[in-house]
């Protein structure tokens, strides 16, 4: 036995090299989602803030908002950000 795996827990010297890999592989599955969401989570925010009815000061304000935190400046702008692009009705 390698003194490495004798430091690692039963449960992970029982599974070998194989289900060491295994479990490194769907790890960087899940990672590769994680950021494959994000990205669509930023280009969709990007999308939205072109498109909402804010004027072009703001619009380049929250473009850059997004473009320099991407993850939260996007969370941002959909939690904050469209609340001014809503159109208000008449409630008559």
């Amino acid at each position: 036995m390698h003194t490495l795996s004798a430091l690692q827990p039963a449960h992970l010297q029982a599974m070998g090299d194989t289900g060491r890999l295994a479990l490194a592989g769907g790890a960087m599955a899940i990672a590769l989602a994680a950021a494959l969401a994000a990205l669509l989570l930023t280009v969709a925010a990007l999308v939205s803030v072109l498109r909402s009815s804010h004027c072009n000061a703001a619009k380049i304000l929250w473009l850059a908002i997004v473009l320099v935190a991407p993850f939260l400046g996007s969370l941002a702008w959909f939690v904050l950000g469209r609340r001014g692009t809503e159109v208000r009705t008449a409630s008559r």
